[in-house]
């Protein structure tokens, strides 16, 4: 049988799904993801539907501190597929931008609202941007690493 239980690092990506599932190509948005966000890896051959965001879990570390506090330091990759006939890289970047803006925006994430005081990030920071570069057009690939602490 199945768990129901769900670890604080399943919930950080799960928050962030949802988070990411409000880009709907109205302002302050450029592109409508169709809330087509996903809390595990898709290869390029499994998607259906674009564009199509992946948010995964990599690897975390821990910062202990006095008083047997430690602060959690999630690694997430958010992985961005888009198809374009004219200009991928354009609709990438966009689309990038908008997962920026979200990331920006949600510093201090609700990840567990079953507890009193709800359990929340402290910080969501950008460590990185890249993209395919047009290797694939007319598809694109952008990807954000992202550090969490909690």
């Amino acid at each position: 049988m199945a768990s129901t239980y769900r670890t604080a690092r399943k919930k950080v990506v799960d928050a962030l799904v949802k988070k990411l599932e409000e880009i709907d190509g109205n302002h302050p948005f450029n592109t409508n993801l169709f809330k087509n966000v996903d809390g595990r890896l898709k290869f390029l051959d499994e998607i259906e539907e674009y564009p199509k965001v992946c948010v995964v879990a990599g690897d975390e570390a821990r910062e202990y501190q006095p008083g047997e506090f430690k602060w959690r330091i999630l690694t997430i990759t958010i992985r961005a597929y888009i198809r374009d006939e004219n200009d991928a890289q354009e609709t990438l970047a966009l689309l990038l931008e908008d997962i920026e803006r979200v990331i920006d925006d949600n510093d201090n994430l609700v990840y567990d609202d079953t507890v009193d005081p709800n359990l929340t990030t402290t910080s969501l920071t950008i460590g990185g941007i890249g993209t395919d570069e047009g290797v694939i057009d007319p598809l694109g690939i952008g990807e954000i690493i992202l550090s969490v602490r909690y």
